[in-house]
């Protein structure tokens, strides 16, 4: 025998933990380790059959509020009030197993699942939702029972035929849900977001490069964004988001643009379909070079940087057209802003830049000489252990020899500047898990990456990654397992769901519309689909009176005489007497003979012959022509 009470709470302490575990890495310390005490202690009380009364959990409500709301502000409306939903949401667990109660309990824990939107819109919070509704939708129905009688049990039996139906009202809904979808207007901002600033994950790269402020960078392999584009060998896999030209004392910063005659890039054309993750900055990452993006409004910059017009807070999309090319065109530049250098610059740095200056002629010449100069340094890429202090690019190049991307990227920089070629530094990403699954490739914060374009007169821009120089710097780039299913799914979640909008819903209606006023039909379809709804609906007529018509000779004949007695004698046919009672009673000669056939062979176990039935047949007729 299964307890309607102990299962209830069961099911209460399930949906419980669905509202509060998506919810567990954005609370505070606090409502973190409040919720699972509670639920253990609730647990205990279960167990003994006890709970704590109202006059403690009330006073104790009071006080974890004035706990918690003493650190309001503006700028945490969100997170104080998701700890109170939790902190809530555990406190009624300790109460008394009432219906009220557990309406409570279940309120409260879809609230707390609605909090969660705050933070992330992902496939996995599909799933929570959609195990919530299931266990709402039994535990409901287990309430109805429990309102009648707490204490009431159910056999294995019914047990499971009660949870089966239950369970099958949300499965029932989807199609529902489904087809509004399709139709229902959505944001692609997560619940209540207008109370909560853009959360944003950092890009593992920004618009200054100042090596030598830390000791060690940090790998954060959270999601950059998500490219959907045919496979590219994998030494064109750099995405270039920005430039940086100029510096603010020691920092590479980005000034607007020279006006240099306008660039031409030529190479293997490549288009994506880029999905990037929520950030704080503008800029639109796409494999390198980039020609122009589109799908999204923004503003491009002659060397290849294009800006939305605003930050990417949102879920968006757009698609970029790059050239797969190591040089940018550009007849002419303005040479004295690509010369200049920043404030400090050790004797050292200088001399080698004199050394190559004097080195060649040319400025390819020039380049070599620098490439085997890091070379012979034989410098090691690292995260940690960086060179900082007063000169922190000295200590890279001759003390230290460890380092990684920006030290690379602005020591080659400053040296070729100081021999006399132009260059800028060029920051986005560098490489890619491809995912053979879903066709896209994966891009990560720990893939940010800063490299070089060097000027050569008569050429262009043409890329140099020094870092290529370093000990050290083998990538992975190949999906493998679970997590490249479980990718996959999430893309296609934010793919279909998250991205679809109000726009794509007019623009399908927009598609729609232009399709059926253009859509010529032969002249023949309209007849027959109007011979094809007549023939519908005579099937459906026929199936009607199937169904209502009784399923054997036997029940077809006694309804008729029914129907008839109740004509012939109005207010006198219940329906609850026998036949052989019923025509005692009405004395009714065709009734007699009509019963006389009828209990020969129906009461004695036995179907009606052919000649009964034919004979039963005859009475009837001949009762619906005689008047009493």
């Amino acid at each position: 025998m299964v307890k309607i009470d102990l299962l209830l709470s069961g099911l209460t302490a399930c949906v419980a933990l669905i509202g509060y575990l998506p919810l567990q890495a954005y609370l505070d310390p606090f409502a973190r380790f409040f919720f699972p005490a509670a639920l253990a202690l609730a647990a205990f009380l279960q167990v003994r059959g006890r709970a704590l009364p109202p006059r403690v959990l009330t006073p104790a409500s009071i006080l974890l509020f004035a706990y918690l709301a003493s650190g309001f502000s503006l700028s945490r409306l969100v997170p104080v009030t998701a700890d109170l939903l939790v902190v809530f949401l555990g406190v009624r667990l300790l109460g008394e197993r009432t219906g009220r109660n557990y309406l409570q309990a279940f309120a409260l824990a879809l609230f707390c699942l609605s909090a969660s939107s705050l933070y992330e819109i992902s496939a996995l919070f599909l799933a929570y939702l959609f195990s919530l509704l299931l266990l709402l939708a039994v535990a409901l129905v287990l309430l109805t029972f429990h309102a009648d009688d707490p204490a009431s049990v159910l056999s294995r039996k019914e047990a499971k035929r009660v949870l089966g139906v239950a369970a099958l009202i949300p499965v029932a809904s989807l199609p529902l849900l489904l087809l509004f979808f399709f139709f229902l207007p959505r944001t692609q901002f997560p619940i209540w977001n207008f109370m909560n600033p853009p959360v944003g994950k950092k890009t593992g790269f920004s618009d200054t490069v100042q090596p030598g402020t830390a000791p060690a960078v940090a790998e954060v392999k959270g999601v950059v964004l998500r490219a959907v584009t045919p496979r590219v060998p994998e030494q064109r896999l750099y995405w270039r988001a920005v430039v940086l030209n100029a510096f603010k004392g020691e920092a590479w910063v980005r000034e607007p643009v020279p006006q240099d005659a306008p660039a031409r890039v030529r190479g293997e054309v490549v288009l994506q379909e880029i999905y990037p993750e929520r950030s704080d900055n503008p800029y639109l990452p796409a494999l390198n070079v980039t020609r122009s993006i589109t799908g999204l409004r923004n503003e491009p910059a002659s060397d290849g940087v294009f800006q939305a017009r605003r930050p990417l807070d949102q879920k968006v999309r757009y698609l970029a057209d790059s050239a797969l090319a190591d040089t940018v065109t550009v007849p002419r530049i303005d040479r004295e802003f690509y010369l200049r250098l920043p404030v400090h610059i050790s004797e050292r740095i200088r001399s080698q830049g004199r050394d190559v200056a004097q080195s060649g002629r040319s400025a390819v010449d020039k380049m070599r000489t620098l490439e085997a100069f890091f070379r012979r340094q034989r410098i090691t890429y690292a995260n940690t252990g960086l060179p900082v202090g007063g000169d922190p690019l000295d200590s890279f190049l001759f003390k230290k020899k460890r380092g990684n991307c920006e030290y690379f990227a602005s020591c080659y920089a400053i040296l070729l500047r100081l021999a006399g070629v132009p260059s800028r530094l060029v920051g986005g990403y560098r490489g890619g898990t491809y995912n053979a699954m879903g066709g896209y490739y994966l891009v990560t914060e720990d893939m940010a990456h800063v490299w070089v374009e060097a000027y050569l007169d008569g050429v262009g821009w043409r890329t140099v990654d020094p870092s290529a120089w370093a000990l050290g710097t083998v990538r992975s780039t190949q999906a493998r397992g679970v997590a490249m299913y479980l990718d996959m799914v999430g893309f296609y979640w934010d793919k279909a769901v998250v991205t679809y909008d109000l726009d794509k819903q007019m623009a399908l209606v927009r598609n729609a519309g232009s399709k059926a006023r253009n859509l010529r039909l032969p002249p023949w379809l309209g007849r027959g689909m109007l011979l094809a709804l007549a023939a519908l609906a005579s099937l459906l007529l026929w199936v009607f009176w199937r169904r209502r018509r009784p399923p054997t000779v036997e029940a077809r004949l006694l309804r008729r005489m029914l129907r008839l007695l109740a004509k012939r004698y109005p207010g006198e046919i219940s329906g609850n007497e026998g036949l052989f009672e019923l025509s005692a009673r009405l004395h009714d000669r065709h009734l007699a003979r009509f019963v006389a056939v009828y209990g020969s062979a129906v009461y004695r176990d036995r179907p009606l012959s052919r000649a009964e039935a034919a004979e039963l047949e005859e009475i009837v007729r001949e009762a619906s022509q005689d008047r009493p």
